[in-house]
């Protein structure tokens, strides 16, 4: 039986095709975005944090700016690729150790709660009978004072559309887990993390909120299993798309790519005299220019 999550879904509702070769045809990636690789590097940082915490409030915000930096220089290669034009990786490290070290420095001495999880993995029935089953990873999960629990959700990139964590399914989803996990639960607070951005967002549901989400999600699997057509869908997402360079929507940019690489000219090495080119670096006399090869026939 079938564990879906909440990003193999969302895969299929940002384009059809991404999650026919991602989780039907199981198309491995050989690379990473490198905002994905980013998110990966902070959250293993802060998960680390929480693993220790009495080495956590005797240590400064720096320590965990420099154990960003080992895992950066450790993982990073060039498998990671850049979507965005104009951006290095430079930005993307000074980031992600930014992200680490104002969480630091915001939450120490992280007394707020007894953490209870670190990337708690839950797999859950959202149906009496078991036949629709969802799996994830809770970031963090705290007991916050008697039966109340926050689950904790850390985001590195843009802040949230207005409006739009009223309706966010996945923390909606891991509430779910969390109350039939624990036996007495009183409430429940969503809790986001934007770290780039040193903003916090809180939510909570209720138990109608819950059953709608519960209900919206099983009719989302239901039609990903009733789909037998997975046509590709353009959008701003594509960028950041592992499968651009199969996907039959961009063919035409790969074409043009392709034959622009191929017409671009050949670079000269650097003059050695101004104005001059060394003797060295020129075709041989009556050969093409461009292949340095002689021609037989006019």
């Amino acid at each position: 039986m079938t564990s879906y999550s909440h990003s193999r879904i969302s895969s299929f509702e940002n384009c059809r095709l991404q999650f026919k070769y991602r989780y039907i045809d199981r198309i491995k990636s050989e690379t990473e975005g490198i905002e994905a690789f980013m998110g990966k590097l902070v959250h293993e940082v802060l998960e680390e944090l929480y693993g220790n915490l009495d080495d956590a409030r005797r240590s400064a915000p720096e320590a965990y700016g420099e154990r960003f930096d080992q895992l950066w220089q450790r993982g990073f290669g060039p498998q990671v690729r850049i979507a965005r034009e104009n951006m290095t990786p430079d930005h993307y490290r000074a980031t992600g150790r930014r992200c680490v070290e104002s969480y630091h420095r915001r939450y120490h001495p992280f007394d707020s709660g007894e953490v209870v999880g670190r990337e708690m993995k839950v797999e859950f029935p959202l149906d009496r009978q078991g036949r629709y089953r969802m799996l994830g990873f809770i970031d963090r999960v705290d007991r916050v004072g008697g039966d109340v629990y926050e689950i904790h959700d850390y985001k590195t990139g843009s802040l949230p559309r207005e409006g739009a964590l009223a309706s966010d399914r996945q923390l909606s989803l891991y509430e779910i887990a969390i109350r039939q996990r624990f036996q007495k639960v009183s409430e429940v607070r969503q809790v986001w993390h934007y770290l780039a951005h040193e903003r916090t967002f809180v939510e909570q549901r209720s138990v109608d909120d819950l059953r709608r989400t519960g209900q919206l999600t099983i009719a989302a699997i239901q039609t990903i299993e009733a789909t037998t057509d997975f046509p590709p869908r353009r959008s701003a997402l594509c960028s950041w798309c592992e499968y651009q360079n199969i996907c039959p929507l961009w063919e035409a940019e790969r074409a043009a790519a392709s034959l622009a690489a191929s017409e671009a000219p050949l670079e000269l090495p650097a003059a050695t005299a101004k104005g001059d080119t060394p003797s060295h670096a020129l075709p041989p006399a009556g050969a093409d220019p461009r292949t340095g090869q002689y021609r037989l026939f006019e």
